[in-house]
Protein backbone atom coordinates (compact mmCIF):
# COMPACT_ATOMS: atom_id res chain seq x y z
CA UNK A 1 0.00 0.00 0.00
CA UNK A 2 1.34 3.32 -0.75
CA UNK A 3 2.63 5.74 1.69
CA UNK A 4 0.17 8.27 1.60
CA UNK A 5 -2.79 5.71 1.88
CA UNK A 6 -1.07 3.96 5.12
CA UNK A 7 -0.96 7.15 6.39
CA UNK A 8 -4.94 8.01 6.32
CA UNK A 9 -6.00 5.06 6.60
CA UNK A 10 -4.30 4.98 10.17
CA UNK A 11 -5.58 8.63 10.34
CA UNK A 12 -9.09 7.34 10.26
CA UNK A 13 -8.15 4.26 12.36
CA UNK A 14 -6.66 6.86 15.07
CA UNK A 15 -10.12 9.18 14.48
CA UNK A 16 -12.36 5.81 15.22
CA UNK A 17 -10.82 5.78 18.82
CA UNK A 18 -11.34 8.86 19.45
CA UNK A 19 -14.89 8.78 17.95
CA UNK A 20 -15.55 6.38 19.98
CA UNK A 21 -14.05 7.71 23.14
CA UNK A 22 -16.48 10.71 22.63
CA UNK A 23 -19.45 8.33 22.08
CA UNK A 24 -18.82 6.35 25.05
CA UNK A 25 -18.58 9.47 26.88
CA UNK A 26 -21.94 11.21 25.98
CA UNK A 27 -23.56 7.54 26.83
CA UNK A 28 -22.40 8.03 30.03
CA UNK A 29 -23.70 11.41 30.39
CA UNK A 30 -27.27 10.62 28.86
CA UNK A 31 -27.11 7.36 30.97
CA UNK A 32 -27.71 5.10 28.33
CA UNK A 33 -24.39 3.20 28.42
CA UNK A 34 -24.87 -0.50 28.59
CA UNK A 35 -23.11 -3.49 28.04
CA UNK A 36 -24.86 -4.59 25.08
CA UNK A 37 -24.64 -0.94 23.61
CA UNK A 38 -20.50 -0.59 24.55
CA UNK A 39 -19.97 -4.27 22.46
CA UNK A 40 -22.20 -3.11 20.15
CA UNK A 41 -20.24 -0.04 19.52
CA UNK A 42 -16.70 -2.04 19.68
CA UNK A 43 -18.04 -4.61 17.27
CA UNK A 44 -19.40 -2.26 14.95
CA UNK A 45 -15.76 0.27 15.34
CA UNK A 46 -13.94 -2.63 14.87
CA UNK A 47 -15.66 -3.76 11.74
CA UNK A 48 -15.97 -0.12 10.00
CA UNK A 49 -12.06 -0.37 10.40
CA UNK A 50 -11.51 -3.47 8.49
CA UNK A 51 -13.87 -2.21 5.94
CA UNK A 52 -11.91 1.18 5.62
CA UNK A 53 -9.04 -1.22 5.26
CA UNK A 54 -10.38 -3.49 2.59
CA UNK A 55 -11.49 0.21 0.51
CA UNK A 56 -7.75 1.43 0.61
CA UNK A 57 -6.28 -1.98 -0.48
CA UNK A 58 -9.14 -2.30 -3.63
CA UNK A 59 -7.94 1.36 -5.15
CA UNK A 60 -4.76 0.62 -4.34
CA UNK A 61 -4.92 -2.56 -6.57
CA UNK A 62 -7.57 -1.27 -8.62
CA UNK A 63 -5.65 1.94 -9.72
CA UNK A 64 -2.75 -0.32 -11.50
CA UNK A 65 -4.97 -2.49 -13.53
CA UNK A 66 -6.08 -2.01 -16.86
CA UNK A 67 -9.66 -0.49 -16.97
CA UNK A 68 -12.10 -3.67 -17.82
CA UNK A 69 -10.29 -5.31 -14.98
CA UNK A 70 -10.30 -2.39 -12.55
CA UNK A 71 -14.00 -2.28 -12.79
CA UNK A 72 -14.74 -5.91 -12.48
CA UNK A 73 -12.38 -6.04 -9.57
CA UNK A 74 -13.73 -3.18 -8.13
CA UNK A 75 -17.27 -3.72 -8.10
CA UNK A 76 -16.88 -7.04 -6.99
CA UNK A 77 -14.94 -5.63 -3.93
CA UNK A 78 -17.87 -3.36 -3.29
CA UNK A 79 -19.96 -6.12 -3.17
CA UNK A 80 -18.05 -7.99 -1.07
CA UNK A 81 -17.70 -4.80 1.40
CA UNK A 82 -21.35 -4.13 1.17
CA UNK A 83 -22.37 -8.06 2.00
CA UNK A 84 -19.63 -7.94 4.77
CA UNK A 85 -21.79 -4.38 6.43
CA UNK A 86 -25.09 -6.66 6.06
CA UNK A 87 -23.81 -9.70 7.81
CA UNK A 88 -22.79 -7.19 10.38
CA UNK A 89 -25.96 -5.55 10.75
CA UNK A 90 -28.08 -8.76 10.44
CA UNK A 91 -25.50 -10.91 13.42
CA UNK A 92 -26.36 -7.37 15.67
CA UNK A 93 -29.99 -8.07 15.08
CA UNK A 94 -29.98 -11.65 15.91
CA UNK A 95 -27.31 -11.31 18.85
CA UNK A 96 -29.19 -10.33 21.79
CA UNK A 97 -25.98 -9.43 23.67
CA UNK A 98 -25.06 -6.38 20.70
CA UNK A 99 -27.18 -3.40 20.84
CA UNK A 100 -27.99 -2.55 17.10
CA UNK A 101 -27.91 1.05 17.16
CA UNK A 102 -24.58 0.76 19.01
CA UNK A 103 -23.16 -1.45 16.08
CA UNK A 104 -24.85 1.52 13.81
CA UNK A 105 -23.13 4.14 15.51
CA UNK A 106 -19.97 2.39 14.95
CA UNK A 107 -20.04 1.09 11.24
CA UNK A 108 -20.60 4.77 11.03
CA UNK A 109 -17.27 6.12 12.97
CA UNK A 110 -14.91 6.77 9.80
CA UNK A 111 -17.44 8.52 8.11
CA UNK A 112 -18.26 11.19 10.71
CA UNK A 113 -14.39 11.22 11.25
CA UNK A 114 -13.52 12.21 7.58
CA UNK A 115 -16.19 14.40 7.79
CA UNK A 116 -14.84 16.26 10.87
CA UNK A 117 -11.41 16.36 9.05
CA UNK A 118 -12.55 18.15 6.06
CA UNK A 119 -14.94 20.07 8.19
CA UNK A 120 -11.68 21.25 10.68
CA UNK A 121 -9.09 21.60 7.86
CA UNK A 122 -11.69 23.80 5.36
CA UNK A 123 -12.47 26.10 8.15
CA UNK A 124 -8.83 26.71 9.17
CA UNK A 125 -7.92 27.43 6.03
CA UNK A 126 -10.37 29.94 5.37
CA UNK A 127 -9.32 31.09 8.86
CA UNK A 128 -5.61 31.39 7.31
CA UNK A 129 -6.65 32.89 4.07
Amino acid sequence: MNTSLRNETSWVTKGVIVYDIIVIILLLITSTFSKPMFLGLLFGSIIAILNFRLLAIAVNKTVTMPVSRAQIYYSSQYILRMTIMGIVLLVSVKAPHLETLGVAIGLLGPKFVILAKKLLIDKLKRKEA
